[in-house]
Parts: C-alpha cells; structure tokens; sequence
C-alpha cells in the first residue's frame, strides 16, 4: 500500500513537473508576442525564471523515472533496468551542466570549455539513452499502457533538439522557438504522469478487490 502511494506521487510529481514547464513556455511566447508588461513579464523576459522550471520538470522526471522502475521492475529485466538508472544519471548532471555553462559565460575565455563541454555531453547523452531506452521497454513490458512509452520518448532531449532544429526555420522571434519547446517537452511529462498514477490506482483497487 505505502509503494502505491509512493508511486501515485511520483505520477503526481511528473504531472506537476510538466504542466509547470508547458505553462512557462506558453507565458514566455506570450510576453514576447504580445509584450505583456508589469512584473511577471518582466522576470519572463529576462529569463530568470528558467533555472526554477528546470528543476522543476528535471525532479519531476525523476520521480517519474522511480516511479515507473518501482510499477515495472518485475518486468523489464535489467535492459529496463540499465535504462532507469542511465536516465536518473543523466537527469542529474543536466543541472550541473547548466552551473557550469553559467560559470562558463561569468568567467569568459579564462575558463575551461573542455569541461562545459564534458559535462553536458555526458548528461545529455545519459539522458537521452535512459529515457528512450526506458520508453522503449515500457511499450514492450505491457504493465503501462504503450503511449506512455511514446510519451517518454517525446519527453527525451533528442526529440527537444529536434524541436529547436525545426523551430529555428520557421523565422519566429529569437525567444518564441525556445518558448514553444518548453511548452511542447511538458506535456508529455504530463503524460507520463497520469499513465503511472492510472496504473498504480487500478493496481490497488485491484489487490483490494482480491482480498
């Protein structure tokens, strides 16, 4: 009982992860459309706002990632494994990553790019293995439904760089594509999220129908 509810939060936690960060971006093309002003344009504009989400949707993530290991550890074996934990490394260099391209820009050319460049690509490249090695055996474990494996999937950095790649064609203002992408990577967090709260509350009213 006290793993479902666990479980159910880590659900909760992806929800909440992600409609905060589709919420942030939608605001952020808004303020640059429309050019809102008063305060909360103001921290959206400069951008002060982004590290918070990140956070945010990057803790989300993760208890997502728990929460699927703990729904699924019977099933997908140690591939599925391997995938959980390679995600959850990734996830929390990303933050680090950030620190150091911050300190990076701080610093300017006195400062080593070899290790901005080493941390970001080792958090990118775990991330985007685990999650979509994650989303790929969730689809074949059958214990999710397999749009939450798709949803992972469209969750992962690969599919985020290939959403900068095609927004940057489309000749929008400099801040709009970022914004877009921000919106877009969380709904499928949010996705995510309700697959395993869904699961994890059929799972308990099932055992409580048996005894």
């Amino acid at each position: 009982m006290a793993s479902s509810i666990l479980i159910r939060l880590g659900g909760v936690a992806a929800m909440v992860g992600g409609v905060t960060t589709a919420t942030m971006g939608a605001l952020t093309a808004l303020v640059v459309e429309y050019e809102i002003p008063g305060s909360v344009g103001r921290t959206i504009q400069n951008g002060s706002y982004e590290f918070p989400v990140l956070n945010v949707l990057l803790g989300g993530a993760l208890a997502a990632i728990v929460a699927l290991h703990g729904l699924q550890r019977l099933r997908y074996g140690l591939r599925g494994t391997l995938a959980a934990l390679t995600a959850s490394v990734g996830l929390m260099l990303l933050p680090v990553g950030w620190f150091v391209a911050v300190a990076w820009l701080e610093a300017g050319p006195s400062f080593i790019p070899a290790l901005l460049t080493a941390v970001l690509v080792v958090s990118v490249l775990a991330a985007s293995v685990g999650i979509v090695g994650l989303g790929i055996v969730t689809m074949s474990a059958g214990v999710l439904p397999r749009w939450c494996g798709a949803a992972l999937i469209a969750g992962s950095p690969p599919i985020v760089g290939l959403e900068f790649a095609f927004m940057g064609f489309l000749g929008l203002p400099a801040t709009v594509p970022g914004a877009i992408v921000w919106a877009l990577v969380g709904v499928p967090w949010v996705v995510v999220g309700y697959a395993i709260f869904r699961t994890a509350a059929r799972r308990t009213e099932h055992a409580a129908r048996v005894r």
